[in-house]
């Protein structure tokens, strides 16, 4: 995602340009698809920003996994890095993680608008609403 066009209106729509933001909103998820980058997220949206040594310290993993992880995120635009000497100060791309809502929020839009009923149980939607309220209510949210 990192110096690509950013998700525009009409996103996933059936044209070269709807392809190319649906290119973009896949490599989001698929940045996102690791529960461990979902935690790494979750944990820098609450606290601003972080060095590797402070993720690992909330993570059950090696510095080593959390150092991958972190590369998968800031490729995919999702983190920015600040370094400070030897350290390098992860935070959130806000404006990146707000365009890549608003554009999966499009295509669920979209669907909706063509017939694809995503207010059911067995929607996608549906099902990554419950998983999301699931994961809150394990963390005490």
């Amino acid at each position: 995602m990192s110096g690509t066009k950013a998700p525009h209106a009409g996103a996933c729509a059936d044209s070269k340009e709807g392809l190319a933001s649906c290119e973009e909103l896949a490599a989001i998820f698929r940045a996102l698809g690791h529960p461990a980058r979902l935690a790494i997220i979750k944990q820098l949206a609450a606290q601003e920003e972080a060095c590797c040594g402070e993720i690992v310290n909330h993570l059950p993993l090696a510095q080593s996994t959390v150092s991958q992880h972190l590369q998968v995120l800031k490729e995919a635009g999702l983190l920015t890095c600040d370094t400070r000497g030897r350290n390098c100060h992860y935070l959130l791309n806000r404006e990146i993680l707000g365009k890549a809502a608003h554009c999966s929020q499009e295509f669920w839009t979209h669907l909706n608008s063509l017939g694809v009923d995503t207010s059911t149980a067995h929607s996608p939607v549906a099902e990554t609403n419950q998983q999301i309220d699931g994961c809150k209510q394990q963390s005490g949210e």
